[in-house]
């Protein structure tokens, strides 16, 4: 796909969706975010320290760059969910250390 200047689109412009809304450095500390909806929205270069969020649905989002480091998901579906290229030290699911389990079996 061309853009109106004939150039090649940038691959940070082959989003796979027309963003509804565009988030662009938000910085939220210790917030509650409950039944908040971003349909179709793009949030970049945003810092959510300490929040919570309750009853949101990221159904069919994805998540490139982002950092969930010490955080905790609980009563939640992870039906389908991929990670792909993440760093997954330290990460537990249900009591087992799924990043040492790997670890053990790839050697990696």
């Amino acid at each position: 796909m061309q853009s109106p200047k004939g150039h090649a689109e940038t691959p940070a412009a082959k989003t796979p969706f027309q963003p509804n809304m565009l988030v662009v450095q938000a910085d939220l500390m210790s917030s509650t975010l409950s039944r908040v909806r971003h349909d179709h929205s793009v949030i970049a270069d945003s810092r959510y320290l300490n929040c919570a969020f309750v009853d949101t649905n990221f159904e069919g989002s994805s998540f490139a760059g982002c950092e969930f480091d010490g955080s905790v998901i609980e009563n939640s579906s992870l039906r389908g969910v991929e990670l792909r290229n993440c760093d997954v030290e330290g990460l537990v699911i249900n009591g087992i250390k799924i990043g040492a389990l790997l670890h053990q079996l790839t050697g990696q």
